[in-house]
């Protein structure tokens, strides 16, 4: 059974870098250079990264089944809105409506911080995460 929880220690953190490695070399190749990918790790989603962007309001939520993890998304609180920075499913995991309930979370945060939106950025060139965000709903 999938389960979602979010990240409360640094071995979390450690889970999530090296989830992100993996992921973010797989999934943005398409459309980023190797060298583009290295440094948005590096600046993004490293263990300081990610430690940093925590300390500032962020958090992070693993997708787990049976102690593996199959993914991540980090979110922010920004006034009225929730700001969803990224979400991440590892390829052999897609499809399975993992996006769906973590999106459930997200609607959860928002009533609980009484805030009325769902928002994201999403490179253009990034065609497979476009679709779903817009077939989920999300406007352009």
């Amino acid at each position: 059974m999938v389960s979602i929880r979010e990240i409360l220690c640094q071995a979390d953190v450690l889970r999530v870098t090296k989830v992100a490695e993996e992921v973010w070399r797989e999934a943005n190749v398409s459309f980023c250079t190797p060298e583009q990918v290295e440094y948005m790790i590096e600046k993004y989603q490293s263990f300081e990264a990610i430690s940093g962007q925590l300390i500032y309001g962020y958090r992070y939520f693993l997708i787990e089944e049976d102690g593996d993890i199959l993914g991540y998304f980090g979110v922010q609180p920004q006034g009225e809105r929730l700001f969803l920075s990224k979400f991440y499913i590892l390829k052999e995991h897609r499809g399975r409506g993992i996006f769906s309930q973590g999106l459930d979370v997200m609607k959860k945060l928002c009533e609980e911080g009484e805030m009325d939106a769902i928002y994201l950025t999403v490179n253009r060139n990034n065609t497979h995460a476009y679709e779903v965000y817009l077939k989920k709903n999300f406007k352009v």
